[in-house]
């Protein structure tokens, strides 16, 4: 396949990503022509990539520059698309956003450091006791099937004489 070839597979995967999103975006939800941008520049960005890679021995010195060229513009611009998307999202849900962060702090606020080790090796323990109770009981079942499997020996070696 031609180097223009493809360029242009890219580019129809990145208009295909894109339209995609646009189409759920004004079907589902909103967040999907939100993250539109930073979305299909993105995979852009992985597409150019592993265009690099396959076409490394195969293509002049000028396409791999070009391919080089390529991938750092759509670096830079999906930079810009994410940092334009994270400023939108915090702009339109900013107090939830606060509002979590609040609730977080507090909930951190109200875990005594002092206590923490305790607590982690109640847990552990917790674990170590269930496990150790499981181990036991599956002890007594591979005894309990021992037993079975003796018996089903001794009948059949009884029905035999």
């Amino acid at each position: 396949m031609s180097y223009a070839h493809l360029l242009l597979v890219c580019l129809l995967m990145i208009g295909s990503i894109a339209l995609v999103m646009y189409y759920l975006g004004t079907k589902i939800s909103y967040n999907y022509i939100l993250y539109n941008g930073s979305v299909s520049i993105g995979s852009g960005v992985v597409f150019f990539v592993f265009k690099i890679l396959l076409t490394m021995g195969k293509v002049g010195p000028i396409e791999q520059v070009l391919d080089v060229v390529i991938t750092l513009l759509l670096l830079t611009v999906w930079l810009v698309i994410l940092i334009e998307t994270f400023t939108v999202e915090v702009m339109e849900n900013g107090r939830e956003i606060k509002a979590s962060i609040i609730s977080m702090v507090k909930r951190i606020k109200m875990v005594e450091i002092k206590t923490l080790p305790q607590q982690i090796i109640k847990k552990i323990n917790m674990i170590s006791v269930k496990t150790k109770n499981y181990m036991v009981k599956n002890k007594l079942t591979i005894k309990i099937q021992k037993l079975i499997g003796e018996q089903i020996k001794q009948r059949e070696l009884n029905k035999r004489v």
